[in-house]
This record gives C-alpha cells, structure tokens and sequence, in this order.
C-alpha cells in the first residue's frame, strides 16, 4: 500500500513539472520552489527532492530565470544540511550567492543567508550561525506581513535562532524566540522545544508534558501527520523528559522510536544524540552491555559527523582562498591594461603616465603604512577594550562595588540612552541593566547580586515594564542596539 502511495506521488510530481515547464513562468517556478517543495519536504526522500529541485533548475535556466536558479540551489543545500553533507551545501550556496549577487530579493536573501546559518551550526561555528540568521531575521522583517509564505520564513528563522542561543548558553532568549516563532506558526518543533526548555532550563514538569501533549496533537493533523523527521525530534525531546522523570524504560523505547524515524529520513545527527541518550539511560539502568553497545555507535557516527564537518570547513577555507584569488587577478588584468596602453602611447603621455605612476605608488605606500599604523592601533585598542571587558567581568563576579562606575566609565552611552526612555531607573536597575550588556545569564546575575533565580527574572520582567517593552523582548539584543546608536 505504501509502495503504490509513492508511486502516485512520483506520478503527480512528474506531472506538475511536464505542466509547469510548458508555461514557462515565472510565477509558477517561485510557487513550486517555495510552496511544493515545502509540501514535498515530508513525502518524499531527500535524494528525490534534489532531483526534482534539479529539474525546476533546468526550467528556470531555460527561461533566464536567475533568481528561481538560486533559490533551487538553495533548496538543495537545505536537504544536503539535513543529510549530513556539509561540504555539498555550501557548493550549493556559493552557487546561489553568485548568481544572486545583482538581485533585489529580500526573500531570495534571507534563505541563501539562514541555510549558511544553519550550515556553520552544524560545523559548530556559532558565532557565523548567529551573525547569519540575524541578516535572515533582518530580511525576513522587510518581508510583507499579510504573506503566508514570508510569515513562515520568518518564523523558520526564529525557530532556528532559538537553537543557536540554546548552543551559546542563552536559554532566556531562546525561549523567547520559541514563543515569537509560535505567534507567528504552530509547530511541533517548537512546541517540543518548548518541553525541552522546561525540562532541563526551568524545570517545571506541569509545563513541559502540557507543550509535548500539544505536539503530539499536531503531529496527527493533515500537515504533519506525514513528517517523520519532526516526529523523530519530538520523540528524543520527549524521551529526555521521561528520563528527568525517572521513567527510564519507557525513555528508552521512546528514544528509539526516534532512532527509526531519523534513520528513514537519514539525520545522522539526530540519530547520534539519540545513541548519547541510550547510553546514559543503559548506564542508569545498570546495563553496561548495552551501554557499550551504543557508546561503539556513537564512537562510529561521531567520526563520520566529524569527517563532514572538517570537509565543510576546508570548502568554507577554499571559498575564501577563491575570493581573494580572483579580487588579485582583477587588479593584476587592470593593472596589464594600464601598461599596454601606456606602452602604445606617444612620448609626452608615457612620461605623463610614469610621472602619475611614481604618485600612485608612493599613495599606495604611504596607504600601506596608514593601514599598517590603524590595524596596530585597532589592535591596542580591542586589547585595551578586552581587557577593560575582562575587569568589569571579574569585578561584577567578585561583588566589588566599583563594578558599576567602572561600567558607566567604559561605557556611558548604554545608561545615557536607558535614562531617556525612563529618567526614573535606579542605580540598582542600571546596575542590573550594564550585567545584561556585558552577557550574564540569568544563573551569573544571581550569583553576583545574592538574588534567586526567580528574583532575577521577575527583576528582568519589571525592567521591561519600566522601558515600556514587550515581554518577549530580548533585553541583550535590545540593550546592544540602543547602546550602539
């Protein structure tokens, strides 16, 4: 029954893409690219999607269509990200990237920059994931509002950002973008991800199974039913939650329900937090067999992840290597041009151009040491700023009362503009403000001010009210920008 399913299916595909190249419109490419592909995700194979992403490619290059071009490339790298291969992404992106350069398409931006995200995620380079969602977040906010497909874009970027926080230790802003992304959409994955927080963040278990209850809910409507990979996740997240519990059988058969599923959409990196899981759960149960018997998979997959990301990097490395290349044969072919025809000229222009040419080289010398002169002090200067960092860092730690006027030396400008939101702020509430910029989490600031936990959030949620933000606001996200003005 199955097998005749997909049959019917490939059937379909293969007559939406016979219907669809004989109008050769463009309007009919983007609604293939971004809304059947999304439909396609969760009923057919990877390896399937690529080609039928392939086939779309070739419609789009037959018309001229550049940007239906890239945005099938950047389709392909999306499914290349899931499988694990992400050497062959990045190929796609710089693909995409290339041919877009002359366009004007936010939407076409926002995808090419959050699959470079969630490349450099997964080579465990958060700091470019991070940097790269946030120009997706930037575009997806350019975005019309009443589209449904630009809402659900923005809502994958923060879905996906709540992530990147989680892997940079801000779970107080990942919950955040958790909810923001649930405004906009629901899904398992969030909801899910939701459990998760309440189950290793705040640990409140009323809410976690409440959030896992909702998931599975949705899993059974029409749009997910067939999802296996959201499935998977919800099943590890879910099984987690068993384990906090103390329910450790039934964590285990959870988890590996979840083992299926990603091995039949092939998630290699799903399927390698779930033999981590195994492992603790088998070592809890008193079962060293099994322990070791999962700790041998993990051993294995860990070297295969591994091996994927160093090829990613070396790709990422090469990329660059390319540019620099091609930007030196540039100058090198403008520089040929200005010699040969110097050299064809007559003899007042050749001492004319000699003449200019010593003036040019002795610029570019005096450029030279002038840049050579501000990268040294850029240099002293981002030493004397960590260093000055480092202090503020180590005398809010130790509870020194010079934390905050060293803060306020430093760094005037952050309660310069708080106090024109709101000239009432306390000492206390700059204080507790200047800990956010400098990136405290909520567990660091109740160490360095004898505060509970509990205090400090409900501090957190009285500053909001006194700067007139919502809720969800991320407060380090929102003090960096006005600090920056």
């Amino acid at each position: 029954m199955f097998f005749l399913k997909k049959i019917i299916l490939f059937y379909f595909i293969v007559c939406c893409m016979k219907l669809f190249s004989q109008q050769y419109t463009k309007k009919n490419i983007d609604s293939l690219l971004i809304r059947t592909n999304e439909v396609l995700r969760t009923r057919i194979s990877d390896d399937d999607l690529i080609r039928w992403n392939n086939g779309i490619i070739k419609t789009a290059i037959q018309i001229g269509y550049r940007e239906g071009e890239a945005m099938g490339y950047t389709n392909i790298a999306n499914r290349c990200v899931f499988k694990g291969d992400l050497k062959k992404a990045l190929e796609y992106l710089n693909k995409a990237e290339d041919i877009s350069k002359k366009s004007n398409n936010d939407f076409l931006f926002g995808k090419i920059s959050q699959e470079y995200a969630q490349v450099y995620n997964k080579m465990n380079v958060r700091k470019l994931a991070l940097e790269y969602n946030s120009k997706a977040m930037d575009y997806g906010l350019k975005l019309r509002k009443d589209n449904r497909d630009c809402r659900l874009f923005l809502r994958y970027v923060y879905s996906t950002r709540s992530v990147y926080m989680y892997t940079v230790n801000q779970p107080d802003s990942a919950i955040i973008y958790l909810h923001k992304s649930l405004k906009i959409d629901v899904n398992p994955l969030d909801l899910a991800n939701i459990g998760r927080h309440y189950t290793l963040f705040e640990v409140r278990p009323d809410s976690a199974k409440y959030y896992f209850q909702k998931a599975f809910e949705i899993l059974e409507t029409k749009n997910f039913k067939h999802n296996r990979y959201q499935r998977a996740v919800v099943l590890q997240n879910y099984g987690l939650f068993l384990h906090s519990q103390g329910k450790n059988s039934h964590a285990i058969d959870t988890i590996k329900m979840s083992i299926e599923l990603a091995r039949k959409v092939n998630r290699p990196t799903l399927i390698l937090g779930n033999y981590k899981e195994l492992c603790a759960l088998y070592r809890k149960e008193g079962n060293p067999d099994k322990e070791n018997e999962y700790l041998n998979k993990v051993i294995s997959l860990q070297d295969s992840v591994d091996a994927s990301q160093n090829q990613a990097v070396d790709q990422s490395i090469n990329r660059l290597n390319e540019d620099r290349e091609n930007k030196k044969v540039q100058l090198e072919s403008q520089y040929h041009i200005t010699l040969w025809y110097g050299g064809i000229s007559m003899l007042l222009i050749i001492l004319i151009t000699i003449y200019f040419y010593r003036r040019i080289r002795k610029k570019k010398k005096k450029l030279t040491e002038s840049e050579k002169i501000i990268l040294e002090i850029e240099k002293e200067t981002k030493d004397l700023k960590r260093k000055l960092n480092e202090n503020i860092i180590l005398l809010a730690k130790d509870r020194k009362i010079d934390f905050f006027p060293k803060f306020q030396e430093v760094y005037p400008e952050l309660c310069k503009e708080l106090l024109k939101i709101n000239s009432n702020l306390s000492k206390s509430d700059l204080s507790f403000c200047a800990m956010i910029w400098i990136g405290f989490s909520s567990k660091e600031i109740a160490q360095c001010t004898s505060m509970e936990h509990r205090s400090v959030q409900t501090k957190k949620y009285r500053i909001r009210k006194k700067l007139n933000l919502e809720n969800e606001t991320d407060l380090y996200y929102f003090f960096r920008s006005i600090s920056t003005r």
